[in-house]
């Protein structure tokens, strides 16, 4: 795999990583930093708020996210129907949110 474009992120860290690619923007680098700002800013004004937050991550992170502020010590059905509703049962597994699971197939 080649090293960061500098097309796309050039004062971005090397990246070898086989998930992510030379079009991917480096989370420290300066580019990076401007888009979250330009975001950030783009939010506070569409919103009229004083701030806005904005946590960058993955498909796994914001189904956490949402098993934590939802299911929480509460009773959670999960529903087969596809690869990804296993993953369901293994967040709420791992982190012992819910009082109770149910899975329906």
């Amino acid at each position: 795999m080649s090293a960061n474009s500098s097309m796309v992120d050039p004062d971005g860290l090397m990246e070898f990583s086989v998930v992510f690619t030379d079009r991917s923007l480096n989370h420290m680098s300066a580019a990076f930093r401007k888009v979250m700002t330009d975001i950030s800013g783009l939010l506070k004004g569409v919103y009229n708020a004083d701030a806005a937050v904005i946590v960058p991550g993955g498909g796994t992170y914001a189904m956490e996210a949402v098993a934590r502020q939802f299911a929480t010590d509460r009773k959670a059905l999960v529903i087969r129907n596809g690869w990804f509703s296993y993953r369901w049962t293994q967040i709420f597994d791992a982190g012992d949110i819910p009082e109770e699971q149910i899975v329906l197939k």
